[in-house]
């Protein structure tokens, strides 16, 4: 278990704080809209008489504007700090939830998804979450991003609340209560954000910052844990390293954000009714906290390439028992394997980055990655909604996916740790 830093007055680290903070942001902000998008997909179809391909290209949109925002995002976290970013982030996706209850064509619903999008990704996103929890930790950096991925999982529970908000109030009046919730929640909390422990006295962990008569070898490793590796983008975007992580997690959004858009409709086509279908989604929400948790804790102290080839290899396992789904019980092996793998995938890659790149640019690089590799999220469901559209199945889409995430566990096994050439 991890454990928290106190120092000589009884304080808690501040990167603690920083992780409780990012914590209730991105559980909030993936639970009313990561998650929860879900919820609005079969109302707007029905509404407004659009195909389930139309809808599900707003989901794809979505992550294309989240490629292109990841490296901007990363940047600006390095140069400007999480208060600003996360404040301005939390006004933009309030405002957005707001606009998207007003539209009724195509377009300026794809406007509003993309207001939505990007406030999420400045204000609760992994590009800024992820690298910030990271740059307060080095030894500790796996079970706090650990912590905060898990602690994340927590959004599931959300998805039963958005769907209640539909069904009692339609799902325009739901998104204006998403709006003025967002402004509520995010817009306090960014206040107390701060960059890195070294613009405020301190060191990564919570180690001590001075010598200590009565304690040496804990300096000296204070010290020690300050050095890190100083890679620039340029220089990481010249390593094999960064482009294999990139193609490796390419496939894993771009099945991730197909299954939870379509997962859903999926499970109601197969009879299931739709408190049930999205008390799935929660459930695949919580159970992915084991792993979240699980591989940050063991990232702190097992090889990282080979867990990401374990959690790869979970994963489409998960999905092909998804697909022979014949009752609800037979549901229990995807939501235990593919849970738990795609948990663990969140926190493995971000320690990954860290260790090999270090903590100066880790916004820009983590950013840089997420935003290349989100592109695939922008391919999985519009796919599988075409797929849909065509066989009336998802059936191709999600076999297609699962067969891809089983070449990418091979793609890692060639994974190496960069050298910094100086």
């Amino acid at each position: 278990m991890a454990t928290l830093s106190i120092d000589k007055k009884g304080k808690v680290f501040y990167g603690w704080w920083i992780v409780l903070i990012m914590s209730i942001l991105s559980t909030y902000g993936s639970g009313v809209f990561y998650y929860g998008f879900s919820t609005f997909v079969k109302p707007v179809v029905r509404d407004l008489a659009w195909s389930m391909t139309v809808v599900s290209g707003a989901f794809s949109i979505y992550r294309l504007e989240a490629g292109i925002a990841a490296p901007i995002v990363g940047y600006l976290l390095d140069r400007i700090g999480p208060q600003k970013l996360v404040f301005a982030g939390g006004l933009v996706m309030g405002g957005g939830f707001i606009y998207l209850s007003y539209v009724n064509t195509v377009l300026p619903f794809y406007a509003a998804i993309i207001f939505i999008s990007f406030g999420w990704s400045a204000c609760a996103g992994a590009a800024v979450g992820n690298p910030l929890v990271g740059k307060w930790f080095v030894k500790k950096r796996g079970s706090a991003i650990g912590i905060y991925a898990a602690a994340r999982g927590l959004a599931g529970l959300l998805v039963p609340l958005v769907a209640y908000l539909i069904v009692q109030y339609g799902w325009r009046s739901a998104l204006l209560i998403l709006g003025s919730l967002t402004w509520l929640i995010v817009l306090p909390l960014s206040f107390f954000l701060k960059h890195s422990p070294e613009r405020h006295g301190l060191l990564p962990d919570g180690e001590s910052s001075g010598p200590d008569p009565y304690d040496t070898r804990r300096t000296v490793k204070a010290e020690k844990t300050a050095e890190d590796v100083d890679f620039s983008l340029g220089k990481a975007l010249a390593t094999s390293a960064f482009w294999i992580l990139t193609i490796c997690l390419f496939t894993h959004q771009m099945t991730q954000a197909a299954v939870f858009v379509h997962l859903i409709p999926y499970l109601i086509d197969m009879g299931t009714d739709p408190a049930s279908a999205a008390s799935v989604v929660t459930l695949v929400a919580l159970v992915s906290m084991v792993g979240r948790y699980g591989a940050g804790w063991l990232s702190d102290r097992f090889n990282k390439k080979w867990l990401l080839i374990i959690l790869f290899i979970m994963q489409p396992i998960g999905i092909f028992s998804l697909i022979r789904m014949r009752i609800f019980m037979d549901l229990i092996p995807f939501v235990l394997l593919y849970s738990i793998a795609y948990g663990g995938t969140v926190v493995v890659k971000t320690t990954i980055i860290g260790d090999y790149y270090g903590r100066k640019n880790f916004g820009t690089i983590f950013g840089a990655n997420q935003g290349l590799s989100t592109f695939g999220g922008i391919v999985g469901p519009l796919l599988a909604g075409l797929a849909y559209d065509i066989t009336g199945s998802y059936h191709l889409a999600f076999t297609s996916f699962a067969v891809m995430m089983a070449f990418t566990a091979l793609l890692i096994s060639f994974l190496k740790r960069p050298i910094l050439v100086k």
